[in-house]
């Protein structure tokens, strides 16, 4: 039996008394009745490329399945659409032969959606509910993790209404992927670690591990927690004592800590997680030069610039999110003026050791998306989705900043130290009193807006180059005679089956693998060409131009009259340069 003594992860300077059990209550189902809106039109967003890929491995389709769809024969949208569909014949292990395919995807997630695609709901509706399911349990894993940290009081309940109406995770909450069951992984195998060191029994070890199992299977980026806790748990053991506590002076520790018998206890739950892990871990060994393949556009340089200010809208876009457009307003950077005074405030007054863990987790988050694209060159910092720990920790530190500026305007003890003088106290009564409170309605008031505004809208950013497909979609549609050809490429099967979803029956389609093969079209119909090669562009009837379609890089249009302007797809954003933009 592991058993750790509690002072080797030692309680804040104090620990506020809860809040009254009403407004508990209040806040609960303010909680509750938000984060439910992440199952809210499940069907409504475009299912774009990466989703599409989902379900055909989900529902055991592999590579050889999508192969067949190149060999040159018109398509219809139903033939497209049969691998978004479940299959009686096809059970366990064809998932599990399809995940293997793609080994950089952990599989937890896959493998709980495929359950969820055999209730009889939709399977984009299922996968997604999968995803929703995770969403709802993120509020409470962020409470669970500050009251570990920072004790009872309005922190836990701060940093759960922040995470209930922060618009992107309500996105990644209604996507078809991993990532919302990542994000509540992180968040409670951190507060079972500092849960364990609390209270050092063998029980919450155990969860602790399990946990860590858990999450290793949802996202190979977990890993990178791993030093985290390593180094938090370090930290944490080698803090001095309270200077308030009877008896000890600065500077104190205990002569009795069990260190090695914490760090033993440490090192068997991530033993035992890797162990459980290690299945998973040959399979991507052996497919090693696959797994680097499907990752290799991530090396595309994109320049210091670009990724700096990709991260600047990342942070803002956690709060508010007003814009479907992948460039966010310039003047949502402002914001990141009062997060800079949030951040520093928690930097500098939050109590120790507990001020390190926000920051650690953050830097697991920047440490393997940043990092790589600062020194090698690449471009994994335009997707958040690879950072959202880096998010998180964001976050949890405006949270700590504002749940302790609510309590001392409050007259209460927050954590951050010896209680204020009386007068100290006084003057955060009255008016500059409600200045905290006024802040965390406000930036509630802007995440529901910005929720509001995700339910009704018809695409978002996060769909990223597939969030205009619906509008191709309709262009394909309104054709008198409408004809889809795409040459083969590496997006091309996934931006197919991502536009079939919206396409009408008469339309056909082609993946073109000659110019041998002619194209059935009259000189007064206009095609929709994914990426043309030079196997497409022969193929054209005489007289044809080929434009690009304004705001997409991958879909071009071609038509019969060499004066005809580009057609753009209404509501469609201007593109920012004529040059092609790969993902």
């Amino acid at each position: 039996m592991i058993q750790v003594s509690r002072a080797c992860c030692p309680p804040p300077l104090h620990r506020p008394s809860s809040l009254p059990i009403d407004l508990r209550a209040a806040l609960a189902v303010v909680i509750v009745a938000i984060t439910v809106l992440r199952l809210a039109g499940l069907e409504r967003l475009p299912v774009w490329h990466d989703e599409a890929h989902s379900l055909v491995r989900v529902l055991g389709y592999d590579n050889a399945d999508l192969q067949r769809l190149s060999d040159g024969a018109l398509l219809t949208p139903a033939d497209l659409l049969r691998l978004q569909q479940p299959d009686a014949e096809r059970g366990w292990p064809d998932t599990l032969h399809a995940l293997a395919e793609h080994p950089e995807h952990a599989p937890l997630y896959y493998l709980l959606g495929h359950l969820s695609t055999r209730l009889p709901l939709d399977p984009v509706v299922a996968l997604r509910g999968t995803a929703a399911v995770f969403g709802l349990l993120l509020p409470l894993a962020a409470c669970w993790l500050m009251r570990e940290l920072f004790g009872r009081g309005a922190v836990p309940w701060v940093a759960a209404l922040l995470l209930a109406v922060s618009p992107m995770h309500l996105l990644y909450a209604q996507e078809a992927r991993q990532y919302a069951l990542w994000t509540v992984l992180l968040l409670a195998a951190s507060a079972a670690l500092l849960r364990a060191l609390r209270r050092g029994q063998s029980r919450d070890w155990w969860l602790y591990g399990l946990l860590l199992t858990l999450g290793l299977y949802s996202h190979l980026l977990f890993i990178a927690l791993l030093p985290v806790h390593a180094l938090y748990g370090w930290l944490a053991g080698r803090a001095p004592l309270p200077v308030n506590r009877p008896g000890n002076r600065p500077g104190n520790r205990p002569e009795n800590r069990p260190e090695k018998r914490q760090a033993l206890a440490w090192v068997l739950a991530v033993a035992t997680a890797l162990l459980l892990f290690s299945p998973w871990l040959a399979v991507l060994l052996s497919a090693l030069d696959s797994a680097a393949g499907h990752t290799q556009w991530m090396e595309r340089a994109v320049g210091t610039q670009r990724i700096l200010l990709a991260w600047a809208q990342h942070g803002v876009r956690a709060f508010v999110d007003p814009v479907p457009q992948a460039q966010a307003p310039a003047a949502l950077l402002w914001l990141w003026l009062p997060l800079g005074i949030a951040l520093a405030h928690s930097l500098w007054r939050a109590p120790l050791p507990q001020r390190w863990f926000l920051p650690l987790l953050a830097l697991a988050g920047l440490g393997p998306v940043l990092g790589p694209d600062l020194l090698l060159g690449g471009s994994r910092s335009l997707h958040v989705r690879y950072g959202l720990p880096a998010i998180l920790g964001l976050q949890l530190m405006v949270a700590w900043s504002l749940g302790t500026a609510i309590t001392r305007a409050a007259g209460g003890r927050s954590g951050m130290g010896p209680a204020d003088p009386a007068g100290a106290v006084a003057q955060t009564r009255g008016v500059p009193g409600l200045v905290p409170g006024l802040v965390l309605v406000l930036v509630l008031g802007l995440g529901l807006w910005s929720q509001a505004r995700i339910l009704l809208a018809d695409t978002w950013w996060t769909k990223q180059f597939s969030a205009q497909n619906r509008e191709i979609a309709r262009l394909a549609n309104a054709q008198p005679r409408p004809l889809v050809v795409a040459s083969p490429s590496g997006i091309t099967t996934g931006e197919l089956l991502s536009l079939a979803h919206d396409l009408d029956a008469r339309v056909r389609i082609r993946i073109q693998s000659g110019a041998d093969q002619p194209l059935p079209a009259s000189e007064r119909d206009a095609i929709v060409l994914l990426l043309p090669g030079a196997e497409v562009r022969d193929a054209l009837p005489p007289g044809y131009t080929v434009e690009p379609v304004a705001g997409t890089w991958q879909w071009f249009l071609a038509q019969p009259s060499a004066d005809s302007p580009p057609i753009r797809p209404p509501g469609a954003p201007v593109a920012p340069s004529p040059g092609a933009r790969l993902p």
